[in-house]
């Protein structure tokens, strides 16, 4: 057991802190406004500063944490790889923003508000209204285009940003926490009290598009069920990539059905501000479980089909990754 947590040490640096900043970004945005939020029975505010008159909300706070803590982890990786660092930033620096684009643009297509009255409201990042699905399907296009030019390991890099993905969706949600939205019905609060903080059950009281409920009742909190899930996803995949059992590419396939079954299935169905629907069916249930679902079994089938050649995961990681404290370590190692 030792011997394997030596080995993996920086993974587990990696996981520990990824964790470690996330609860302390979660602790800085609740716990100097709990008190007064709960005295006044109000929700929590969604602006984290206020800058020159210019407002920074906590969700763009947690989207912009997700970000970054997938690149670094993304970094680490490449450097086991032999690849150069830079050729992720520059990647991530063109994709990510295209992927927000994306995430945005979804959101606005198929908000069953209406059209948007200006350019501003499609712009309104800083409102919410950001739609995964849109980010997905940008950014896998984009990697593709990308990895050609670069003349890198698409499957690789698709694996990458499975890890990445579920990353930023766990930090993400918990934007979404504080807007108060991606929630559920509400319900009595039955045996959801001894499972939830106090700070969760409190904001659950309070919706960005429905009214504040009384004592007895909460929101579903599906925005919480959903940054579990993909936890429990990161978990998995973080922990089989060292084992010799996924070949390159097949992280993403697994992301897209483990993302699409619980989207489609466990989460998406008890929200309830869902997007338009298309025969009948909410367009996010139905592209979680037609596109992600199916295309994740057709790409891991296809895949197995033609390219028939391509080695396990593990048999790409050419180099070690030393800590500054250990002998021959080189600062390039981990930056």
């Amino acid at each position: 057991m030792l011997d394997k947590i030596k080995k993996y040490k920086i993974d587990l640096i990696l996981y520990i802190g990824f964790i470690a900043f996330l609860v302390l970004l979660i602790t800085l945005a609740v716990a100097f406004q709990y008190g007064n939020a709960k005295l006044n029975v109000i929700p929590y505010e969604n602006t984290a500063l206020k800058i020159f008159g210019a407002e920074v909300q906590w969700y763009a706070l947690f989207i912009m944490f997700g970000l970054i803590a997938a690149t670094f982890v993304a970094s680490v990786e490449v450097k086991r790889f032999g690849w150069k660092s830079d050729d992720l930033l520059d990647g991530v620096l063109i994709i990510a923003p295209l992927a927000i684009i994306g995430a945005r643009l979804y959101y606005v297509l198929f908000d069953p508000a209406g059209s948007p009255d200006s350019f501003m409201d499609v712009i309104a990042i800083w409102e919410g209204g950001l739609a995964i699905h849109g980010a997905i399907i940008v950014a896998t296009i984009g990697i593709v285009i990308y990895s050609r030019i670069k003349n890198i390991n698409v499957l690789l890099v698709a694996d990458l940003l499975a890890i990445g993905l579920l990353i930023g969706q766990i930090s993400g949600r918990w934007g979404n926490f504080m807007n108060a939205e991606a929630h559920g019905a509400a319900v009595d609060i039955g045996g959801l009290n001894s499972i939830l903080p106090n700070f969760i059950k409190f904001q659950m009281r309070f919706s960005s598009y429905g009214p504040t409920l009384d004592v007895g009742q909460i929101y579903q909190p599906t925005f919480l069920y959903e940054s579990l899930w993909n936890f429990l996803g990161l978990t998995i995949l973080l922990v089989v990539r060292r084992i010799k059992l996924l070949k390159a590419g097949d992280m993403i396939g697994i992301y897209l059905i483990w993302y699409g079954l619980g989207r489609g299935i466990l989460i998406e169905p008890f929200r309830t501000d869902q997007l338009k629907e298309i025969f009948g069916v909410p367009v996010n249930i139905l592209l979680s479980l037609v596109l992600f679902v199916g295309g994740g079994i057709v790409f891991l089938i296809l895949k197995r089909v033609f390219i028939k050649d391509t080695k396990y995961y593990t048999e790409y990681l050419l180099n070690d990754i030393r800590l500054p404290w250990e002998k021959d370590y080189d600062k390039s190692d981990i930056i």
